[in-house]
């Protein structure tokens, strides 16, 4: 799938300064020749794009690890859009339903998504009201990654699995 002007498209980010997720839905203006940007060449700058619900355009400059979906309304949201608890853990923290979620990623990616990033999505099914990792799913649990905080979820995850399987109480 390619990019054409005139087509809306969503944008999954982890910012910078905070390792925060944020979702921006863009409208792409005009295609540009990909050419490498940014420090030491490290992002692609593919169109020039419009927010959706503004006038200003810019550059639409992408990351390795970032996410670009066709279209809007996408039924799910990024853990900084609502009220519940917000993760800065340099991983994709989206809620909504991860079967919908693994769907839209595997059928409407503009780029095809990297496993590096596919590694670090993060789905919780409804807002988040405490700071640990309960109720968090790994989309893909079978990639493996040297991410600190997927592998500590990976790790609490295959204990939780021993402890129903062998009982608390289960003899070495």
């Amino acid at each position: 799938m390619a990019l054409s002007d005139g087509q809306r498209v969503t944008l999954l980010k982890i910012d910078d300064a905070l390792a925060m997720t944020h979702r921006y839905e863009l409208e792409v203006r005009e295609l540009v020749p990909p050419g490498r940007v940014g420090y030491q060449g490290s992002k692609t700058r593919v169109a020039v794009v419009r927010a959706r619900g503004k006038r200003k355009q810019f550059y639409l400059d992408l990351d390795a690890d970032d996410i670009l979906l066709h279209g809007w309304d996408l039924p799910f949201r990024a853990d900084t859009e609502g009220g519940g608890v917000m993760s800065g853990n340099a991983c994709f923290n989206l809620i909504g339903d991860p079967a919908a979620i693994r769907e839209l990623i595997e059928t409407r990616a503009v780029f095809p998504v990297a496993d590096e990033a596919k590694a670090k999505i993060l789905v919780a099914r409804t807002e988040r009201r405490t700071c640990g990792d309960e109720g968090l799913e790994l989309l893909y649990p079978d990639i493996t990654t040297a991410h600190a905080v997927v592998n500590r979820i990976k790790a609490t995850q295959e204990g939780d699995a021993a402890t129903k399987t062998n009982g608390p109480n289960a003899a070495a």
